[in-house]
């Protein structure tokens, strides 16, 4: 072999070998995730080790984060969850395994009642209550009459508040059981455009101004708000919606009279104390409270009030269930309820000795 044929050999087998071994290199992953509000000393892995974390970082699948004492910092996921990690912890970088889509609860029992209480319901003034009412285990409805029931009545006895009281427990627990998309602890829920998702506030949550929520065209669309302890929104506050994919028929109104919102069927706030909603405010969604529920006067909510160890108060308020549950039936053994879905109207029933279904 000559010298020339033997340089082109080598030269050939040194480009298949490099070839080769770039083949077997894995590709580098894309990144899902970054870096933000870096506090102290927080460390991320890198292909020779560990370094100091950068905000707006990069991270792929498979990246790990580990906190010093004192240190915190935010891992912001593509698909608009962020998950907050505290000091003196270890945390692997998931695909979109933070970013679990919210879900709408089984609402069972529970679906037909705009207002219901574990001892009492009081009301002063000329309230307006479309759906149910309830009161269970308690009985006291002070307050109506003054106050009307449309489209419903009101339950005190029999079997359907202490099943929907049963109901609503399944639904709190299932809403706090979510995995948390985005966490908002210490901040206002005023002035904020929020889409679809599970937000949470390991303490109280307040609302000051308007809060839209951003439907993006899904009239399916749910947002859960996970509240650890109390919910107080403002004066003359609102949440309001935005892209909701339906129409509001032109000029039709609220129980109160009020031209009618936009509305969502699957907004849902999981309160682990008490719910306080300020005069003359807009609110939207069911409010599930451990405790109680109070709505300031000439408020209007779109939704339900739900207490489920404490009372629910009212002063000239307007409380309606979302148009997609309306009560059709009531009787001793059986409640009838029809859901408008976006295939069209189904009717469901709730026997006495049967398991509930519901589209909530």
């Amino acid at each position: 072999m000559t010298l020339r044929s033997t340089s082109l050999a080598l030269l050939v087998a040194g480009a298949f070998a490099a070839n080769l071994a770039q083949a077997q290199q894995p590709a580098a992953s894309r990144p899902i995730a970054r870096i933000t509000g870096v506090q102290g000393n927080v460390l991320v892995s890198q292909a020779d080790g560990m370094a100091a974390a950068i905000n707006g970082q990069q991270l792929p699948p498979g990246a790990r984060i580990i906190t010093t004492a004192g240190a915190k910092v935010s891992i912001a996921y593509e698909r608009g969850c962020v998950v907050d990690i505290a000091e003196n912890r270890r945390y692997i970088v998931r695909e979109a395994a933070e970013c679990v889509a919210a879900k709408a609860p089984p609402l069972g029992a529970a679906t037909p009642f705009a207002v219901l209480a574990g001892p009492q319901v009081i009301n002063t003034g000329a309230t307006v209550v479309r759906g149910e009412l309830g009161v269970s285990p308690g009985k006291e409805v002070a307050g109506f009459p003054g106050g009307k029931v449309v489209d419903g009545t009101i339950q005190t006895t029999g079997d359907a508040p202490g099943m929907a009281q049963r109901d609503a427990a399944i639904a709190y627990t299932d809403l706090a059981a979510q995995p948390c998309n985005v966490r908002l602890s210490g901040q206002d829920l005023g002035g904020q455009t929020l889409t679809p998702g599970v937000y949470c506030f390991t303490g109280p949550a307040t609302l000051s101004g308007e809060l839209l929520l951003d439907a993006q065209g899904d009239p399916n669309a749910v947002f859960v708000f996970q509240v650890g302890t109390t919910l107080t929104t403002s004066a003359k506050s609102s949440v309001r919606v935005a892209n909701s994919g339906q129409s509001t028929e032109p000029g039709a109104q609220g129980v109160d009279g009020r031209p009618r919102r936009a509305q969502l069927c699957h907004v849902y706030w999981q309160v682990g104390d008490s719910a306080t909603l300020g005069p003359d405010s807009t609110f939207l969604g069911t409010i599930i409270a451990q405790r109680a529920v109070g709505v300031g006067t000439n408020a209007a909510v779109d939704g339900r009030t739900l207490a489920r160890t404490g009372a629910v108060t009212l002063a000239s308020d307007a409380v309606e269930i979302p148009l997609c549950a309306a009560v059709v039936a009531w009787g001793p053994g059986a409640l009838g309820v029809v859901g408008v879905a976006a295939g069209g109207v189904v009717v469901y029933e709730i026997l006495k000795d049967k398991k509930s279904k519901s589209p909530n």
